[in-house]
This record gives C-alpha cells, sequence and structure tokens, in this order.
C-alpha cells in the first residue's frame, strides 16, 4: 500500500509494495490527486526509453524527461523500453516546462513505481475463454498518448499473483458514441482473501490498433463489479 505526502524539499511514501512489481494506491491517491504539482515537485505517468545506456521518460504531461538519478529506475528493474512507471520529478536549473514536444533534465525524488504494462487480447468466437471474470472496481481511466490508463480496486492478498487482462472480442466494433467495446478481466488465482487493494495498469493502444486501425473515440469498458457483471466505465480520447 502506498500513501502519497508532498513536503516543501522532497516527496515522501509512507510505503511500497515488496519490490514494486506494480503500483499499489491508498483510496485517496486517485490519478488526479498524484499529477498534481505541489513546492516545484511535479508527478506524471510516463514511458520509459532505453537509447543505449541513456534512459529518458516519456511522460504523458510534461515531455521528455531526462533523470540525473536513472539508478532509480534500474533499481525497480523498469529499464526496459515501453515500461510504464509513475515518478514524482523536479526541474534541474530552474527549467520552467514550456512544451510537451520539448526534454527537460530532471531529478527524480519519489513516488517511483512500476506500472503494470500490458498488451490488449483479442478473444476469436472459436477460441477458448481463459482470461477470469473475478469481481474488480474500476476507480479510474484515461487515455494517453499511447495507452489507455486503470485505475482499480480488488480484493485478494499480497502473496498470490493476480492477473488482469483488458480483451477485445473478435467482431467488435465501436457503438453509436464512437466507442470500442472492450472488457477488463480479473483471475484471481483462487484467492478469497478480502483484502482490499489498489492498483493501476497501463494498456498500449498499438495492441488495439493492430485489430482496429481507427475510427473509435475512446473505449467502453466493461467489467465484473461483483454487484454488477457488466458495470461500465469510458475512457475518452481528448
Amino acid at each position: 500500500m502506498m500513501k502519497a505526502k508532498y513536503f516543501l524539499v522532497a516527496l515522501t511514501i509512507a510505503g511500497l509494495m515488496g519490490t514494486l512489481p506494480s503500483c499499489t494506491l491508498t483510496k485517496d491517491d486517485t490519478l488526479d490527486n498524484l499529477t498534481q504539482s505541489d513546492a516545484g515537485t511535479f508527478s506524471t505517468l510516463g514511458t520509459v526509453m532505453m537509447n543505449g545506456e541513456l534512459l529518458s521518460i516519456e511522460s504523458d504531461r510534461y515531455g521528455t524527461l531526462m533523470p540525473e538519478n536513472p539508478e532509480m529506475i534500474s533499481q525497480i528493474d523498469a529499464d526496459s523500453t515501453g515500461q510504464r512507471v509513475l515518478i514524482g520529478f523536479v526541474y534541474l536549473n530552474y527549467v520552467t516546462p514550456r512544451s510537451t514536444h520539448e526534454s527537460y533534465p530532471v531529478r527524480i525524488v519519489d513516488l517511483l513505481y512500476k506500472v503494470e504494462t500490458r498488451r490488449a487480447e483479442m478473444l476469436k468466437a472459436d477460441s477458448v475463454d481463459i482470461f477470469g471474470t473475478d469481481p474488480l472496481q474500476i476507480t479510474n481511466a484515461s487515455l494517453s498518448k499511447n495507452h489507455l490508463n486503470i485505475q482499480y480496486t480488488y480484493e485478494g492478498s499480497a502473496q498470490t499473483y493476480h492477473r488482469f487482462n483488458l480483451i477485445v472480442k473478435e467482431g467488435s466494433s465501436p457503438d453509436t458514441e464512437g466507442l470500442l467495446p472492450v472488457e477488463l478481466r480479473h483471475d484471481a488465482g483462487g484467492d478469497y482473501a478480502t483484502t482490499s487493494t489498489e492498483s493501476m495498469i497501463s494498456f498500449t493502444l498499438e495492441s488495439i490498433d493492430q485489430f482496429y486501425p481507427s475510427g473509435y473515440k475512446g473505449f467502453r469498458i466493461f467489467y465484473n463489479s461483483g454487484a454488477n457483471s457488466r458495470a461500465e466505465w469510458k475512457a475518452l480520447k481528448e
């Protein structure tokens, strides 16, 4: 579990989950709250890019970030191209962000964890559905340049691996609102613990575009909330 708090000179967190295989948040840590700036510290979701030994982060909000301390990314085994991370950082040399198309030197200060990053899965009409239907609850969803980002809660223990997949069913097409129907699936792996956990996952839009290269305005995400087996959440392109 993780509780983020900003101070005047640094951002600290009360706890992180194990070796940080994915992010785990408290109910107060919505994506909007986590990406607000305070006292010169900023936070953002971003995608790690490796060019040889040079590491950069293509942030969702602040352009390309060039961390002076990339070892912090390596320490959580997130130093591979395409890996999503959530970071807290400060600009170096009193840089003021001007454009999302520019690069900026930064120092990662905290709020750092590895966000599970996956490709969407196609479920063909004649294939066996192996993706699970255990309950979860979406609490936020957003579209960035290359990813569908979903924040959600589920019940289970930290000792059991839970699998989450985004399913695109064969033959699906955008509805009258231009939203492509997809399903967020949860396989609890037989874990019936009742501890509530909140986490975040990013799905690459490229993996969805290979099925539907154009023509949708966003996603209608269906999921089993426990109370409703066809609960839904909308994520719209900006």
